[in-house]
Parts: structure tokens; C-alpha cells; sequence
């Protein structure tokens, strides 16, 4: 089989529509893979704010025992450091 000049031209030009696909679908996965990972940041800091605000309401309405009193101020705590060093 004879390559002409046009049949080579028109084979690289559908290698370079090819790669150029590739690399559309590649940018793609990214961008959708860090949606993905700013929306899953996002709902995790709501969950502890929501688990924050729960404890909050539960001490100021308390009338259990002192030592499940004690490690829910101590999740309240630890959940205080998270907030005021930034990682929430």
C-alpha cells in the first residue's frame, strides 16, 4: 500500500485530535476531582460545626452525670482547637 502526502497529513492530524482529547478529558478529571474534594472539605467542617453546636446546647440544658458531662466538654474542647487553629 502507497501513503500519499495527504493520507499522512490526514493521520497525524487525527493523532493530534486524539491527544488533544486526551488532555481535555484529563483537565476535566481534575477540575471534577477538586469539586469533589472542596464539597467534601465543605460538609465536613458542617459536621463540626453541627456536632459543635449539639454538645453546646446539650451542657447548657445538662441534667446527666458528671462523667458523660465530662467527655462531652472534652469533645466541645477538642472541637474549640480544631475551629481557632484554622483546620475547620
Amino acid at each position: 500500500m502507497r501513503f500519499t502526502r495527504k493520507g499522512i497529513e490526514a493521520m497525524h492530524l487525527k493523532q493530534l485530535e486524539h491527544a488533544q482529547r486526551q488532555i481535555d478529558a484529563r483537565e476535566t478529571k481534575v477540575k471534577h476531582n477538586m469539586t469533589r474534594r472542596n464539597w467534601v472539605e465543605r460538609q465536613k467542617n458542617a459536621n463540626y460545626r453541627n456536632e459543635r453546636d449539639r454538645i453546646m446546647g446539650e451542657l447548657s440544658h445538662w441534667r446527666g452525670s458528671t462523667t458523660d458531662k465530662e467527655k462531652l466538654q472534652n469533645r466541645a474542647a477538642q472541637l474549640q482547637r480544631l475551629f481557632s487553629a484554622g483546620n475547620v
